[in-house]
């Protein structure tokens, strides 16, 4: 069975040019600054849009000049050896929920764009060819370059939901040089092992999904409901395939929930605060399983 590689900001924070949310955030507030220790970045940025959201004034443009400072300030993001390791694995699919560049920075090939969508990110992909073979990058929360497609918001997260809900049900339709296409649904999918892979969320079933450097925090409603929906297939046999969550964290409650939902958790820990160690130690250990 193929391998992906799903990849978050942790990836990011060991590199020099490193955004760290926490700044991002401050940044969108200006001057009206807030404390926000107990809200999850959905919110934050909720209320960010609201209180700069004027009355009657366009609300799709207030929102993106929102995002194009988010994408702004991701320009400046590098990268590091850990993705210059990842981008020398044979692996064929990347999935992330970053915004930009770092990982195509590692591989220093020009990309080819491959979706069209202004909005959502269902079909966002990016391939690069190379003579070892061709790897495809799913910004599925978006990329800078598309400000639109940042996804960060509530409403955004709520709206990628009912997209995913649409496409696993089999009621997603999309146009491709002007015809309508439409996708089987997960179902069928899984009973005839044939999948048409329009949408990285194939990938979560058809696939080992290695998930790394990415917290999952709870407002990652989109990646839990993904989770859950596989989890519920795998009870009536139909899922063949592992996903894997690699973390240094200890916490007990998620981790409970996570092998609930047939997630194998797989700690490592951080010695001596070397993060790049214990990274690197975990992406050596998917070469095992």
């Amino acid at each position: 069975m193929r391998n992906t590689i799903f990849f978050g900001n942790g990836l990011n924070r060991i590199s020099k040019k490193s955004v760290s949310w926490s700044d991002l955030l401050d940044k969108l507030k200006a001057k009206k600054q807030f404390s926000n220790k107990s809200l999850p970045n959905t919110m934050v940025y909720e209320r960010i849009f609201m209180e700069k959201h004027k009355p009657k004034t366009n609300q799709r443009a207030d929102e993106l000049k929102i995002k194009e400072t988010i994408a702004e300030a991701m320009k400046s993001q590098g990268s590091n050896e850990l993705f210059e390791l990842l981008a020398t694995m044979d692996f064929d699919n990347y999935l992330t929920t970053n915004y930009d560049y770092a990982f195509e920075l590692a591989l220093d090939i020009d990309a080819n764009q491959l979706s069209t969508e202004d909005i959502y990110s269902l079909r966002r992909k990016r391939e690069y060819v190379s003579s070892n073979g061709t790897k495809l990058l799913w910004n599925i929360h978006g990329e800078i370059n598309h400000p639109k497609s940042i996804m960060l918001g509530l409403d955004h997260y709520c709206g990628s939901v009912s997209k995913i809900d649409s496409y696993v049900k089999g009621k997603y339709k999309h146009s491709v040089k002007g015809e309508i296409k439409a996708v089987s649904p997960m179902v069928e999918k899984l009973n005839t092992n044939q999948f048409c892979y329009t949408s990285w969320v194939d990938l979560f079933f058809s696939s080992n999904v290695h998930i790394i450097g990415f917290s999952l925090d709870y407002s990652e409603t989109d990646i839990w409901w993904l989770l859950n929906k596989r989890a519920r297939f795998a009870t009536d046999g139909l899922v063949n395939n592992k996903v894997y969550f690699y973390t240094n964290d200890t916490d007990e409650e998620k981790h409970g929930l996570l092998k609930s939902f047939g997630v194998e958790v797989i700690v490592k820990e951080v010695e001596n605060n070397d993060y790049i160690g214990m990274y690197r130690t975990a992406i050596n250990s998917m070469l095992s399983i």
